[in-house]
């Protein structure tokens, strides 16, 4: 099964997340910023990376750009709820950068488990060198 990095500051959110991810059978790393997340995957790369936007030590569209320099096959999923702009503005943001696909929060589970088939299937074959 795909091994995913989850990069989010939220707790209780990166927890249920992580949880539900791995109740269906993937294996997931997690990071509690950008900062974090990228010396996690550089240590250990995963085949996809989900991250939140608005995080501190290094955010979300940073991670993407530095993902995209770097590691240009691997799989994104960007996530925002917004903050002081509408999540949209982040989100498109994020694309701008590479994301492959870009989720709103709130969103469904079945939503996201689309998104990861979705990019994953894009990306076989594409995961950096461990």
């Amino acid at each position: 099964m795909p091994s995913i990095l989850l990069i989010e500051d939220d707790d209780l959110f990166r927890e249920a997340l992580a949880n539900a991810l791995t109740e269906r059978g993937y294996t997931v790393s997690q990071a509690a910023d950008g900062e974090q997340g990228v010396k996690l995957f550089r240590a250990k790369p995963t085949d996809l990376v989900i991250t939140d936007i608005v995080m501190p030590n290094k955010d979300g569209t940073a991670v993407v750009a530095e993902f995209r320099r770097e590691y240009p096959g691997v799989g994104i999923i960007a996530m925002s709820g917004g903050a002081a702009l509408d999540p949209a503005l982040y989100l498109e943001l994020a694309g701008a950068f590479g994301a492959n696909r870009t989720l709103k929060k709130p969103f469904t589970l079945p939503t996201l488990l689309q998104a990861i088939d979705e990019v994953l299937a894009k990306s076989v074959g594409d995961k950096p060198p461990a």
